[in-house]
């Protein structure tokens, strides 16, 4: 793909994607969302394995403002489809010939979206941005996350070592991925999680009439 059509096609499809199901969207960030990523990157229960980031609002806006200039990269604002609550972030990115990485997955405290909101990432990739296969890596010792990848039916490609740096600490990562090829299979399998959780969610939201106090 030519340099030039390769940085349209990324650039556009990074502002367009746009995916609802089983209870949750995803949509392109925005600078709207930069108080709202700078609060839910300060947990300090998820801030443990992950990069730190400025607590400056005005610095996550000079990040967005660098990304919206970034070619293949599509970072995405996780909401509840009923009702548009913020609920996290996660993204596509490094992409190039085919291949990307995911990851920037972050979620509320007590949000139900896991299933749905990686399901919908897949989606974004194999259906939506054609990609031919995706990778994330995970700190060793969230093993929470690990082994969430693990019961979608990810394939491992192992543990890197001092794959990141957190504070001045080296830490390990468990990388794991999905190839096209096995996508229906993982598809099915986070469906039904998702949509599990999306009658759950639906059960509890107001009614039109409860909305309005009737």
């Amino acid at each position: 793909m030519l340099p030039k059509l390769w940085r349209w096609w990324s650039q556009s499809l990074r502002h367009s994607v746009r995916l609802t199901g089983a209870g949750y969207t995803l949509r392109p960030v925005t600078m709207d969302d930069a108080a709202a990523i700078v609060a839910l990157r300060s947990d300090p229960e998820k801030s443990r394995f992950v990069h730190a980031i400025s607590s400056d609002v005005a610095e996550q806006e000079k990040w967005l403002a660098r990304y919206f200039e970034r070619p293949g990269d599509c970072y995405f604002a996780v909401e509840r489809s009923h009702d548009q609550r913020f609920e996290g972030t996660v993204g596509i990115y490094d992409i190039e010939k085919g291949h990307a990485e995911w990851g920037r997955w972050f979620l509320l405290p007590g949000s139900l979206a896991a299933p749905a909101s990686v399901f919908l990432t897949y989606r974004a990739a194999f259906e939506e941005l054609g990609l031919q296969k995706l990778y994330c890596r995970t700190v060793a010792d969230n093993k929470a996350v690990v082994s969430f990848h693990d019961s979608c039916g990810l394939k491992r490609s192992g543990v890197i070592s001092n794959a990141f740096t957190l504070g001045t600490e080296p830490v390990d990562a468990v990388e794991h991925f999905l190839e096209r090829a096995q996508w229906p299979e993982v598809r099915d399998n986070l469906s039904i999680q998702a949509n599990r959780i999306s009658r759950l969610i639906m059960r509890n939201a107001p009614t039109e009439k409860q909305k309005h106090g009737l």
